[in-house]
């Protein structure tokens, strides 16, 4: 632990700028509308297309991959050509256009939208926590911890957006699409589809008018191709990406888990867990409903808005006592309680599951208890994670570092897109599945193994996961010797 802050310089306010709440509120917007799209692109392509979930799975992964390693990019033109609001806003339009063109039904329309959307919402990404950090240090100088707040409260933000979306965008798609269920089948999917991505496209043309509107309240930007060179030593400058990306290199595993809530934990919630309910008396003429399965995962963007300001308070009044916990330990208990997080699963698989092999499915408590233990390890790791990338970067590389953090995303996607397919295709005894193979783009590698049950695939990465933190320790403590040098 080290000592806490000193106090703020004097004449310097202590509240948040008025700069950080178009970026808050222009963030939820921009969240609301990437994880509507993304809670409904799997069952999308399995529904509409009639894709295998290690088909679906691998598509989604492949996409959000893609979103993760375009922030390079941005990262790129915006600390050397255009300066991070003109880049957000640019990138911006032709995100609007592929959310438009998604729910279409047409499989090149989604394709091509899908590759339109990973560089819009790619390239903004680093660069909106970026201008954020930026807006701290030159409007509230020396409030490293107003700042840490900040960040937090940032990532409240997407969580906000990511909790309406997997709401709404569902029970849309459910409505429109006439489900039943009793069968948890659509009579008509493409309408239900189409609705269900239509929101998402409106609200990230509300998130574009938000942020750009408030340009008069961020930070000052340098001209990029102008602007006085970094002082810092470049060998300096690689020295500390080096450091840091020893510990993003190991994170990686944390999102290779926590991304497949968008894929193979939609798929044990549909197979595993009953999600019906009856309501004591008729809404529209029914007392049968169900819980979209993809709607369970908002669960994950809940339980932030509950945890990030109790961790916030906590964190704050040991730091008020003189004590603040290191960044590294936060993020090895986050590793552990990500391995819990599979173990639940692990866990409702084997209860589920008879002898014979048939399925008797379980509450959806189990993936509820899965979610509080995932989510509490997201705040652990994402949130120190993004705010360590920025306060580590040297001032001319912020934006690329940001973008940094980033990379094990894209890699662990790329990962998952391949992982996600060894997840059982069938869970009825004596069924045959499509034997799964690495591909990459059209390219066949090698056959791969197909878990016999979710229990086993789930058991695999509670397994996998606790290594990683025993490796992460590690490296954990060698970081912070040459930080303190």
């Amino acid at each position: 632990m080290s000592t806490a802050e000193t106090a703020a310089p004097p004449g310097v306010k202590t509240s948040h700028p008025v700069g950080f709440w178009f970026i808050f509120f222009g963030e939820l917007a921009e969240r609301c509308s990437f994880y509507g799209m993304r809670g409904l692109l799997a069952m999308y392509l399995v529904h509409v297309f009639g894709k295998t979930k290690g088909e679906a799975s691998e598509v989604v992964h492949l996409y959000m991959a893609g979103c993760y390693l375009t922030g390079l990019l941005g990262g790129f033109v915006a600390d050397r050509l255009l300066g991070k609001y003109w880049t957000i806003v640019l990138f911006s339009v032709p995100y609007v256009i592929g959310q438009c063109l998604i729910g279409l039904s047409d499989l090149t329309l989604v394709y091509t939208a899908l590759v339109i959307l990973a560089f819009g919402s790619g390239v903004i990404k680093p660069n909106i926590s970026t201008l954020m950090g930026m807006t701290y240090d030159q409007q509230r100088p020396g409030q490293e911890l107003l700042r840490s707040r900040a960040f937090g409260y940032f990532y409240m933000a997407i969580n906000v957006g990511s909790l309406l979306s997997y709401q709404i965008a569902p029970l849309l798609r459910d409505a429109f699409g006439e489900i039943d269920p009793a069968t948890n089948t659509l009579a008509n999917p493409k309408a239900g589809y189409l609705a269900g991505f239509l929101f998402p496209a409106v609200l990230m043309a509300v998130a574009l008018v938000i942020f750009a509107v408030g340009k008069p309240f961020y930070a000052k930007e340098a001209n990029p191709v102008t602007a006085e060179p970094d002082p810092t030593p470049a060998a300096d400058k690689w020295r500390i990406v080096w450091r840091l990306f020893g510990l993003f290199g190991l994170v990686l595993f944390f999102w290779m888990v926590f991304d497949q809530k968008a894929t193979t934990w939609i798929y044990f919630a549909n197979d595993y867990l009953d999600v019906r309910f009856t309501t004591p008396f008729p809404i529209n003429g029914k007392t049968d409903w169900r819980i979209p399965p993809e709607s369970l995962a908002s669960a994950n963007p809940f339980l932030i808005l509950c945890f990030v300001p109790l961790l916030n308070l906590l964190f704050a009044r040991l730091a008020a006592k003189g004590y603040r916990v290191r960044p590294t330990d936060k993020m090895t208990a986050g590793f552990l309680l990500t391995a819990a997080a599979c173990g639940i699963h692990a866990i409702a698989g084997s209860l589920a599951t008879g002898a014979d092999g048939s399925i008797t499915k379980v509450g959806v408590i189990w993936q509820l208890a899965a979610y509080v233990s995932l989510t509490l390890a997201e705040v652990l790791i994402s949130v120190t994670g993004l705010e360590l990338a920025y306060s580590a970067a040297p001032k001319s590389m912020k934006s690329f570092i940001t973008a940094l953090w980033f990379v094990p995303i894209f890699v662990a996607n790329l990962l998952s897109s391949q992982l996600a397919k060894t997840y059982p295709e069938v869970v009825k005894l004596g069924e045959t599945p499509k034997v799964p193979a690495f591909e990459l783009y059209g390219v066949k590698f090698f056959d791969l193994y197909q878990f016999p049950t979710a229990q086993a695939y789930f058991l695999f990465l509670t397994v996998l996961v606790l290594a990683v933190a025993a490796a992460f320790v590690v490296v954990a403590r060698q970081f912070n010797r040459a930080m303190e040098k």
